[in-house]
């Protein structure tokens, strides 16, 4: 299966949950997974690991960091 890398926004909106759902899911707070949505860098392992269980998405293939990076990285010719 080909995956290709994706933020936590549009892994949270390919399951179709609102920020409410998701945060309820993984017990947190709307306003921590809006902060993690636009700056994921301090999510822990345990937290992408349940993270990836929620939204059925390898950790490996999610973008960790924040938005202005994310820009970056699609920018690059070596992401394909």
């Amino acid at each position: 299966m080909d995956t290709s890398l994706m933020t936590l926004a549009a892994l949270r909106e390919r399951m179709r949950y609102s920020q409410e759902e998701a945060a309820d899911k993984l017990g947190i707070s709307t306003a921590t997974l809006r902060k993690w949505e636009q700056d994921s860098s301090g999510v822990t392992a345990r937290q992408m690991s349940q993270l990836e269980k929620l939204y059925c998405y390898p950790m490996d293939k999610t973008f960790y960091g924040d938005n202005i990076a994310f820009s970056e990285v699609l920018r690059s010719p070596e992401v394909a």
